[in-house]
Formats: structure tokens, C-alpha cells, sequence
């Protein structure tokens, strides 16, 4: 009699073929990277992409985003990255993180929130090449809406 077939046979092994937890994405050759010190909201962006299939990987600082934008294997999740989430709480690293996505690949989606009232960081961000800059509270909102646009096109 032949072994049973596990539970979990269809399930990819995280390195390339489906999102973090192994699970096989929609999203294949996808990838979002997020820059986000905030562990709530880091935590949000992560299970919002998870929920809709998307793959997606932090980069806390420029070399981790350098890497993921060149594709560096690190053992984990390595995919074309499709877009980059930058918040604005990071202070000049943000602008400096959009402005490398931007002499990286020009054509790269960057979406960029913070305070509302931070209209002046809100406006270098622009100045800097972010395509969407939205108030967080606006992003919070629209999260799974945003994240599939810098997924690119449905699978």
C-alpha cells in the first residue's frame, strides 16, 4: 500500500515559488518590497499582500533594499520586484530609498504614505519620483488596492 499523501503537497518551498510561508503565490515572479521601521504597520502591509497572494519583503535600509532590487539570494523569497512601499516615517532615509528605487529602475512603481500633515516630506517624496503619495490614513484604507497596482497586471 502506498504512503499517504501529505497534507501539505501542495504547498511550494518559500524560495522563489511562493510567498514566505511557502504557500504558492497567484502572483508568480511578483514580489513588493516594503520599507517600514513600524512593526504594526510593517505587520499590516505583509499580511494584507499575504491575504491576496502577493509576495512581499522588507528592506529596512538602503543595502537590504539594494539587494532585493537586484535580486540577491539570500536563501528566502526572491522574485522581480513589480513595485516598493516607502514610509515616510523612515525621515530622509525615505526620500533617499525612493530616489534609489528611482536611479535603479526609473519605470518602477513607488508608492509612498505618511502624515497627513507632513506636507513638505510628502512633497520631496514626490520631488524625488514617488508615484503615489497618499496621506496614511488613505493608504491604510486602499492597502490591498495599492499593493495589487505594484504587483503589476493580474496573473
Amino acid at each position: 500500500m502506498p504512503p499517504p499523501v501529505p497534507l501539505a503537497s501542495g504547498l511550494g518551498n518559500g524560495l522563489g515559488n511562493g510567498n514566505r510561508n511557502g504557500f504558492s503565490s497567484a502572483y508568480h515572479g511578483h514580489m513588493i518590497v516594503f520599507c517600514c521601521n513600524d512593526l504594526i504597520f510593517a505587520t499590516k502591509i505583509r499580511s494584507a499582500a499575504e491575504a491576496i497572494g502577493i509576495p512581499c519583503r522588507p528592506a529596512r535600509d538602503a543595502m537590504m533594499l539594494a539587494a532585493r532590487l537586484d535580486q540577491v539570494d539570500d536563501g528566502k523569497l526572491n522574485e522581480s520586484v513589480t513595485g516598493v512601499v516607502v514610509d515616510l516615517d523612515l525621515g530622509d532615509l525615505a526620500i533617499d530609498l525612493v530616489s534609489q528605487v528611482k536611479a535603479h529602475d526609473a519605470a518602477l512603481p513607488v508608492t509612498v504614505f505618511g502624515s497627513h500633515v507632513e506636507t513638505e516630506r510628502l512633497g520631496r517624496a514626490r520631488d524625488a519620483g514617488a508615484d503615489f503619495v497618499m496621506a496614511r490614513s488613505t493608504f491604510t484604507e486602499a492597502l490591498p488596492d495599492v499593493l495589487r497596482r505594484l504587483a503589476g497586471p493580474d496573473p
